[in-house]
């Protein structure tokens, strides 16, 4: 799912600026947040569900590799992310509109003295999981239509890898 995220060539050709414009940063940076989000979210699901957290954890490491990317097209060199968030609060806006998110009580946990409970819960919180997932994609691809040419393949190889984890997500909740 990340090899297109592994594009390393100048984006931009002969004659064109070094870096991206206006625009393209404040999609990249917006593309960031969402991604900084997802990063909150998983972190949240893994600590609360130790029974799926090595599955999640190998997408959070998924969304570790988008944010370094997409900081290095916004810059032109690496950005450097922490394999461990979990002081980052979610952005409001990091997924479109605050209302869109699913919200914390989704992804906290419920009660889980009984297996019962605990299966429950597991699967509200990859359900919000599968949520966010398909709210990223939609808006990357939103992104797409309005960014420059030279920005457009990160964007959309990430949209692809947002919509393989909500799949896998789905399977995982079956």
């Amino acid at each position: 799912m990340l090899a297109g995220c592994s594009w390393n060539r100048s984006a931009y050709g002969p004659g064109e600026p070094s870096g991206p414009d206006t625009v393209d940063s404040a999609l990249l940076e917006a593309a960031t947040r969402s991604e900084q989000g997802l990063l909150v979210a998983y972190d949240q699901a893994i600590r609360t569900h130790p029974a799926i957290a090595a599955t999640l954890t190998v997408l959070r490491a998924h969304h570790v590799e988008h944010v370094g990317r997409l900081g290095s097209a916004a810059t032109g060199g690496g950005l450097t992310i922490a394999t461990d968030l979990p002081g980052i609060p979610s952005a409001p806006g990091a997924f479109g509109s605050a209302t869109a998110r699913p919200t914390t009580a989704q992804l906290a946990t419920a009660d889980q003295a009984t297996p019962q409970r605990s299966a429950v819960s597991q699967q509200v919180t990859v359900a919000a999981l599968v949520q966010l997932e398909q709210q990223a994609a939609a808006l990357l691809r939103t992104r797409c239509l309005t960014a420059a040419a030279a920005v457009v393949p990160l964007l959309a190889s990430i949209h692809a890898a947002e919509l393989a984890h909500a799949d896998l997500l789905t399977q995982l909740a079956g």
